[in-house]
């Protein structure tokens, strides 16, 4: 078998004072140049102004679209909330009349108040001869539940006149 010996190719090494990467090796200078420019006056180009305003205008307008719409959904959500709010109120609402009517009712039983009557204040039933009848009774005519004018009764010690 037989090799060849090939040789590499010699990298040059640079030195350290040398650029690298093709940059000039000079050194940085700075001069100051006294230069005057407030004689100068900067001519405005109309186009360009207008342009910038025309953005600008129609920045502002997107902007404020963009702002009415999020205030649009952020009121439509309070608003759920405040209907949420005032169900959850009538529901309470609606429960406490309906509690309230059960305690009226309890409280107008006749059953009940003929017991608080009887035991607390000590009432009895009338006699027969207590009760007075008021409307139901017989007129001087004889007949029950007719029809009758209005008239005048006499004041005590006044003769009635016939008419």
């Amino acid at each position: 078998m037989a090799t060849v010996a090939v040789a590499l190719p010699r990298t040059r090494r640079r030195p350290r004072t040398q650029p690298t990467g093709g940059r000039a090796g000079f050194t940085d200078i700075y001069f100051v140049k006294r230069i005057d420019n407030s004689r100068l006056h900067r001519e405005v180009d109309r186009e360009k102004r207008r342009e910038c305003f025309c953005l600008l205008g129609l920045g502002v307008l997107v902007f404020l679209f963009g702002l009415h719409v999020s205030w649009q959904s952020f009121q439509c959500v309070r608003d759920g909330y405040q209907i949420e709010a005032v169900k959850a109120q009538r529901a309470d609402l609606e429960e406490w009349n309906h509690q309230l009517r059960l305690e009226q009712a309890s409280l107008a039983d006749p059953q009940r108040i003929d017991n608080l009557a009887r035991r607390e204040l000590g009432l009895a039933s009338p006699a027969p001869q207590q009760v007075i009848r008021v409307g139901d009774a017989a007129d001087d005519t004889g007949e029950v539940g007719s029809p009758e004018l209005a008239r005048n009764l006499p004041a005590l010690g006044e003769i009635p006149r016939e008419p």
